[in-house]
């Protein structure tokens, strides 16, 4: 397929059609075969941040209703802070696996949002067809209605679908198999992993000491916890209406090194600093 045609209105309105579009928009191009995770992360690191801003660009153009999107790009920092640390000794299962794991939740969740962008509609009708041929923790189709519904909750509710799916379904068997390896314990214990990825949450190993960031289940208590990443992401605008937007607009750099600030006060949970 090219560019051209895959980007083209009248080309068909199926789910390979939008994994092309959405190529096209994170690194311009069709180039699905270049981004080969046994490369390792190095030759890829490029390639990653650009697929942080495309997440980025993709919440700036429905920040009232693609709040995965935004979180996405938040969570950026941690990933490329933590891989940035283990690769100084060279590629190993860990980078690629890492690797694998980014490529994996591009391919199941971006082509969605395109979809949606095109057509709410076309998007929840192959939404549906995924979750008849490859079903997911949460319907991806019921999902997107709740996105599509217009009300709040509902669209809060729609995107935690698919942060559910992002970690039970798309990245948890990844992670088991970091998890049989030799390398568990660098993922472990690599702090940049598991750090804040917003100001208005903690870390893990602050908020779970004895917890494992591996583990499906600690690692959502963590992201769903009260006052914590998930709920102060759904509440932000009603509080600071800019200040998701203001996040999620700030250069990857700012966000690899946390450089945050000015934060608002009414956001942060008690004891937000500890780790700092």
């Amino acid at each position: 397929m090219s560019d051209e045609g895959a980007g083209d209105a009248g080309a068909p309105r199926d789910r390979g059609a939008y994994v092309s579009q959405a190529y096209i928009n994170a690194f311009g191009t069709y180039d699905e075969p270049d981004w080969d995770p046994e490369q390792g992360f190095a030759a890829n690191r490029e390639r990653i941040i650009k697929l942080y801003d495309y997440y980025r660009d993709t919440y700036l153009k429905r920040p009232d209703e693609f709040l995965w999107a935004g979180l996405g790009r938040m969570a950026g920092g941690a990933v490329v802070g933590g891989l940035d640390l283990v690769v100084s000794g060279g590629e190993t299962f860990l980078t690629t696996t890492m690797v694998k794991i980014g490529k994996a939740i591009f391919h199941d969740l971006a082509w969605q949002h395109d979809a949606f962008l095109d057509d709410p509609q076309t998007a929840i009708d192959n939404a549906a067809a995924q979750d008849a041929t490859s079903p997911p923790r949460r319907s991806y189709a019921d999902a997107w209605r709740d996105i599509a519904s217009g009300d709040p909750e509902r669209v809060a509710n729609g995107n935690m679908a698919l942060l559910e799916n992002e970690q039970f379904t798309i990245i948890q068997p990844l992670y088991d198999q970091i998890a049989a390896s030799s390398e568990a314990w660098v993922f472990r214990r690599t702090r940049a992993f598991t750090n804040k990825i917003h100001p208005y949450h903690r870390d893990f190993l602050v908020r779970f000491p004895t917890g494992d960031v591996i583990n499906a289940n600690d690692r959502w208590s963590w992201i769903t916890e009260d006052d914590g990443m998930w709920a102060k992401w759904k509440i932000m605008s009603g509080i600071a209406p800019n200040e998701r937007t203001r996040l999620v607009s700030l250069s990857f750099s700012d966000i690899l090194a946390q450089r945050f600030d000015p934060v608002v006060d009414a956001l942060m949970p008690p004891g937000a600093n500890d780790e700092d």
